[in-house]
């Protein structure tokens, strides 16, 4: 009796940690979400598919992304079948140049999930001219500086770095729907918020997160 509650204790702090450790990914705290996912690596009660694909997440957000791809392809192992480990294997080697590799996993992406026009999206950039491939990776690294400039809440600069992120690639909704979260959430600017989720939604017409968004500055 006494193991039983023991081991309903650790799987209750294991999968604690486990979930601390992604919200610090969502908050762009990678870091400290590496370590915390280090501690619990070998839990046997957190699933290991998700364990190793967040920590190849908090991995990237460093900068390690050889170490990252390495723990995207333990994920692989576990689990062939989801479709966001690979689309995530997919970006890593668009971030080392590795052009080959990453249509491999789009393709196998799009073969699991073909509905996915995101997919679709990301190949044309993988099978694209050296000038898109180029603004691409300029795209994702004001990415990077935008959230740091989160971090220390530094909102306008933040703003304005994603501004120019969308001047060298602007395919997704994703940077309008941040630029707009930004205006909602910090600059206090709901009529700037609406126009930016209205242009995420353009690119994005399906994606309910814009236009839940969208609805709630509008209410």
């Amino acid at each position: 009796m006494f193991a039983k509650i023991k081991s309903f204790i650790q799987k209750f702090k294991d999968n604690k940690r486990f979930r601390d450790a992604s919200k610090k990914i969502d908050e762009g705290y990678f870091k400290e979400a590496e370590k915390i996912l280090i501690e619990i690596k070998n839990s046997p009660y957190v699933e290991k598919e998700m364990l190793f694909f967040n920590l190849a997440g908090a991995l990237i957000g460093q900068d390690k992304l050889k170490e990252g791809e390495k723990y995207l392809h333990k994920a692989v192992e576990v689990e062939a079948e989801q479709d966001y480990i690979w689309a995530t294997l997919a970006e890593v080697n668009v971030l080392q140049r590795k052009w080959d590799e990453a249509e491999k996993a789009i393709n196998k992406a799009i073969e699991l999930e073909p509905d996915k026009s995101f997919y679709e999206i990301k190949k044309e950039v993988i099978c694209g001219s050296d000038e898109l491939k180029e603004d691409y990776l300029k795209h994702f690294a004001l990415l990077k500086e935008a959230i740091e400039e989160q971090k220390n809440e530094n909102w306008k600069k933040s703003v304005e770095i994603l501004r120019e992120a969308v001047e060298h690639y602007d395919r997704t909704g994703y940077v309008y729907n941040q630029i707009g979260a930004i205006y909602n959430n910090n600059l206090d600017n709901k009529e700037l918020a609406a126009q930016f989720f209205k242009k995420a939604i353009e690119k994005e017409p399906d994606n309910k997160i814009f236009q839940k968004n969208l609805k709630h500055v509008l209410k």
